[in-house]
């Protein structure tokens, strides 16, 4: 990839992170200053265009925790060098930043199927001990791998988990995380 490419991709990609804000932060009723906050809080500069293109993410992110339903793009592994996309949180940060998430979208609990609490660790093991960035059918493949046999399978959408299958989706992902943790 040619140099002037990769910064027309950086760019293109800033543009469509910076579509994004603005779209989460008008969701939000959230004033240019209070997004500025925000991103101070992130990089120490009350400005968003400051942020680097990870931290940018990271205001996504947050604004995603506010309420914001917008889809935060993946920051690709080729502008990055030696940075993964899967990296782009603190891993202690993963589980609370999922719940919320999930709690915001389904506030009661939901009979029959896999609890906010459950969905928030499948992806959390997702992300960080089996999510290898390979292009493919990802989290939503594997769901459909592990319900397929099961009753009221199969499922590729985590938020329609039931709960006769966590455990079928959870096993292989905590045994990838002890083995991962344990080399």
């Amino acid at each position: 990839m040619s140099c002037a490419h990769q910064k027309e991709s950086k760019k293109d990609f800033y543009n469509r992170q910076n579509r994004k804000i603005h779209k989460a932060r008008a969701q939000l009723n959230m004033t240019l200053d209070e997004c500025r906050e925000l991103a101070k809080e992130i990089g120490g500069k009350p400005s968003i265009s400051s942020l680097s293109l990870k931290e940018r993410w990271i205001l996504i992110e947050e604004l995603k925790a506010k309420g914001a339903k917008v889809f935060n793009p993946q920051l690709p592994n080729n502008m990055f060098s030696g940075q993964s996309s899967k990296h782009n949180e603190n891993a202690k940060d993963i589980y609370p930043t999922r719940l919320a998430r999930w709690n915001k979208r389904f506030p009661n609990r939901r009979p029959g199927f896999a609890s906010n609490e459950q969905l928030a660790w499948i992806e959390a093991f997702w992300d960080l001990d089996f999510n290898d960035d390979r292009s493919g059918s990802g989290l939503r493949g594997f769901i459909y791998r592990q319900t397929k046999n099961l009753k009221k399978g199969p499922v590729s959408d985590l938020a329609f988990l039931r709960g006769n299958h966590v455990a079928a989706v959870m096993m292989p992902l905590k045994v990838k995380a002890l083995e991962k943790h344990n080399q």
